[in-house]
Parts: structure tokens; sequence; C-alpha cells
């Protein structure tokens, strides 16, 4: 799973702005045959959508289920806005960015209700809370959970690189900090065989939770056809909860999609997600007043603009009832 980068959202908003005229792409708005576009190679952290590709609940409509994965040089919000895939997966502050930017995408379902994003360290190092990341060297992908977190611990004496994803300097480094998720570098790390591994959850120990790995289409798929945003939301909210109950016909459509995916890998992730609880309670569900709170978070750290419209970023009408 891979963050995008506020100016990356930046720097597309124009051309996919433009493109979003093009016609009916594959995958388009009138389509029975919708696209959903990953945002990264196919994985258990997007569970929901591959159990859903691989159960169709949404055929006895006419509608089949198609998920696409990503990749390092994939960005869905653009994608999405363009034309190329019907919907997409995201994270809700990247939602509000795009929003601020111009593009007209709207979060239709919940992924994770806990944000899985974390910072991990060396026990040694003495970290205890994110104010004690000052005087560490931080790889970090720019991001807004980043720029919240510089804003609410005041984490001027961080020493910022790019984040590339390997453990390489972090196993080097005592003190070396890097972001992660909980369902990933942990399994990494213990099979490079690192034993002091320790991490804080932005969630949980930072206070920024975002809904992650969520579902997201335009505004023009919804106003041309809202039955089908409907019935893809319906059966993507059935693909979590039946992902979180038996995993395994995810597992086999991802190792089929992604051969590189690691099985157990895999297992470490879903039992993460399962036993940590972080598709929370009712799957694809969404509340006006997180929204806010993350609006008034990014505002706070100057993302977005403090009185910053967040209503218009998400709709909870095409959830399933109960």
């Amino acid at each position: 799973m891979k963050r995008i980068g506020i100016k990356a959202v930046a720097a597309v908003a124009l051309l996919a702005a433009s493109a979003g005229c093009a016609g009916q792409a594959a995958g388009g708005a009138g389509t029975k045959d919708p696209v959903i576009l990953t945002n990264w190679f196919a994985q258990a952290e997007q569970g929901g959508y591959w159990q859903a590709a691989a159960e169709q609940p949404a055929k006895s409509d006419g509608v089949t289920i198609n998920v696409k994965q990503g990749g390092p040089s994939i960005q869905t919000i653009p994608q999405v806005t363009s034309g190329q895939a019907t919907f997409g997966v995201g994270n809700a502050d990247e939602v509000l960015v795009a929003r601020k930017n111009g593009l007209p995408i709207v979060a239709v379902a919940a992924g994770f209700d806990t944000n899985l994003q974390c910072m991990m360290f060396h026990k040694p190092a003495g970290i205890r809370t994110f104010k004690d990341l000052n005087g560490h060297m931080v790889a970090r992908t720019p991001s807004p959970y980043w720029d919240f977190l510089k804003h609410q611990y005041g984490l001027s004496k961080v020493k910022e690189i790019n984040n590339t994803g390997s453990l390489a300097d972090y196993k080097r480094q005592q003190g070396f900090v890097q972001q992660c998720f909980v369902t990933s570098e942990p399994y990494t790390a213990r099979k490079e065989g690192v034993k002091d591994f320790a991490m804080l959850s932005v969630a949980k120990d930072g206070g920024y939770n975002p809904y992650g790995n969520l579902l997201f289409t335009t505004e023009r798929v919804i106003n041309e056809n809202p039955e089908l945003v409907k019935q893809v939301v319906a059966a993507v909210v059935q693909g979590w909860k039946n992902f979180n109950s038996d995993p395994s016909k995810a597992k086999a459509l991802v190792q089929k999609t992604n051969p590189d995916s690691v099985p157990d890998a895999f297992d470490f992730a879903a039992k993460t997600i399962r036993e940590g609880g972080y598709l929370g309670g009712k799957p694809g569900s969404m509340t006006d007043e997180r929204w806010k709170t993350l609006r008034d978070q990014l505002g706070a750290a100057g993302v977005v603009p403090k009185d910053f419209d967040y209503g218009k970023a998400f709709s909870t009408k095409y959830l399933p009832e109960g």
C-alpha cells in the first residue's frame, strides 16, 4: 500500500481535469463492467476489493467487479478523474487534498476504519511519543499525515529523507526512523532478524486517523449511474466482510494477479487486519464527525483551508443498510 504525496496530487490535477471530458473510457460512467484501480500491487491490504472480484456478489445484478492492481507509476486519483477507471482506492486525506485541487472525486465507502500508517524505530532509540522523533533521521513520503505530525508535535529537528521502502538503512542505524504499515514492515523486519523492532501508530498514538484504502469515484459517475455506485459499494462492503472471515479467495486472486506476493506476508497482513479490528464494527461506514476532524487537522497544518467544505468529499447514501 502506497500513499500519494500532496505535490503529486497537485501536479496531476490540471491534466486529470482536462482529461475528464474525454468521453466514455474503459470502465466509464455508464458501464456495467466497472474497473476498481488499487493504489499498489495486489496485496492483502486491498483484501475486500480482491474478495469482491473473486466472489462477484453483484453478478446477479449484471455487474462484474474488475479490480486492477496499481504500482509505482500509477496514481489512482487522476486516472479515475480522467475516466481510465470507474473507481479508485485511496486515503481520506488524499481525497480532501484532491478536492482542494479541484478534482471532483467522492469517497463512497471506507476501507480501514483505523489507518494502518505507523513509524518504526529501534527500541534502544528511546522513542516513546511522536515528540521524541526530534533529533532523528526520518524516512517518510511527503504526505498529509506527515504534515500533521510535524505541526502537531513540533517536529522541527528531524532530518527528513525520502522513504525508499527498503529496510537497509533502518537495520544499519539504531537511531533511524522509517514510515511503515502495521500489516507489512513488522513481518519483513522479523523475517530479516530485527529483534528490537518498535512502532508508533499514527492513528492510535498520534491521533490522526483518516479512513484508509477507501473506495472513491467521480461526481460524474455518481450523477450518471447512481445505481451502479450502489451496487459496487455493496459488493465491496460484502467483500471486506467476507475477507475478514475467510480471506482465502482474495489470497488466491492476489497471488494470481501479483505472482511476486509472498503467501506468508499475505497471511500476516490479513491476520493483523482481523485481530486488530482495523475494519471497524461496520465495514464501509463513514461519519461526518470523522471527516470534519480530518478537515480541521489538515486545516491547522495548512494542508487545506480551515473552512474547506469537506462535506462534498464523501457520501454515505450508497452504503448498504444494516
